[in-house]
């Protein structure tokens, strides 16, 4: 079974992708068009759990939140920015306030600026140590910027 990070300890993961077995107590994850068709024919599953790429519009989701517990944000290659966009916009814009998952093409190099996008659960290369990547969330303790983390502390320069 995979596991995961989730709000800083390494457990086992209850999500089933596409593509994988299914298994009783573990919930599908739908992709974004398939879960916004599931919720207006008045299928779709609750709790839900939805998969964005970086070609899916955030917006879309906003009326369709309320019966999500996770949004998967799958980053598809090393580089790729748009989920940290997205992930700012489910917090700060949609109010969306349950799991947000950062998943695919992932180095624990990046886990300190994810959390700070507003992520509490990671799903990261499988080549990641994972307890690695658990002790990278503590590298800064300090940040002069504003984030949806509580891994730091705004400090605001002085006038």
């Amino acid at each position: 079974m995979r596991r995961i990070i989730r709000r800083r300890e390494i457990v086992e993961d209850r999500l089933s992708y596409a593509g994988e077995p299914e298994a009783p107590g573990r919930i599908r994850v739908l992709a974004m068009a398939e879960w916004i068709a599931a919720q207006t024919a008045g299928v779709a599953p609750d709790p839900g759990a939805v998969l964005l790429t970086a070609t899916d519009a955030v917006e879309a989701l906003a009326d369709h939140l309320a019966p999500l517990r996770w949004i998967v944000i799958d980053f598809a290659k090393l580089g790729e920015g748009r989920g940290f966009s997205q992930a700012r916009l489910l917090r700060h814009r949609y109010g969306y306030d349950h799991e947000l998952r950062a998943r695919g093409a992932l180095k624990r190099d990046q886990m300190v600026f994810l959390a700070r996008s507003g992520f509490d659960a990671f799903d990261l290369d499988p080549a990641e140590d994972l307890n690695a990547a658990v002790a990278a969330l503590g590298t800064f303790s300090v940040a002069y910027q504003g984030g949806d983390d509580t891994l730091v502390k705004p400090r605001r320069r002085l006038p």
